[in-house]
């Protein structure tokens, strides 16, 4: 009686374990939401708002290897509480299509690399000032992100996930290019092939 109570909670830890091998393989849809880059400061001399959304969509095109794309928002304003007042506001959007690899795993925990390549539109305005000048610019510019990250299975087919992410912007005739390292926490949801 007593190895009847112990191979039923080893049956049902196997087939979770199958349940969530399925979740990254060939046909599953993906999608997903997540976030990063959110601050909020305020001071007697400054207020700053800034975040970023990235949904995403895609598809494994074999076992845990998964293709697809992200569309980056990105919002940001600045405001010097002066007496000239500056305020700077600087909108972002991209398309960024993404490759991402699982390492095999049966477990609920589940670690991945992921590389994106794409474009992001910036739009900027500079308000203010001591001469109350207006300046706008818009630019497209190159954004590459090669990151590590971590699932972990809530249920078999809702992950939560974080993203470390190391990200290189091309350079306009206007502004330098840069990198920076960001951390994205989101959820992704596995639609498994009918």
């Amino acid at each position: 009686m007593f190895k009847t109570y112990l191979l039923l909670p080893l049956a049902s830890l196997l087939t979770a374990g199958t349940t969530l091998q399925a979740q990254t393989t060939k046909g599953t849809r993906v999608l997903g939401l997540s976030g990063g880059d959110f601050t909020f400061e305020r001071s007697h001399l400054e207020k700053r708002f800034s975040g970023t959304l990235i949904p995403s969509a895609g598809v494994f095109v074999a076992d845990n290897l998964a293709v697809g794309a992200s569309v980056p928002f990105g919002y940001s304003r600045f405001k010097l509480a002066l007496a000239d007042g500056t305020t700077n506001r600087n909108v972002s959007l991209g398309l960024l299509p993404w490759l991402r690899y699982y390492l095999p795993s049966e477990s609920k925990h589940r670690v991945f690399g992921e590389l994106s390549v794409g474009g992001v539109f910036n739009s900027e305005r500079v308000e203010g000032g001591i001469a109350g000048d207006v300046y706008s610019d818009s630019s497209v510019k190159f954004q590459a992100n090669v990151g590590l990250g971590y699932s972990y299975f809530i249920t078999p087919a809702v992950g939560l996930e974080s993203l470390l992410a190391y990200r290189i912007n091309g350079a306009t005739s206007r502004q330098f290019g840069g990198t920076a390292l960001n951390l994205n926490l989101g959820f992704r949801i596995y639609l498994p092939k009918s």
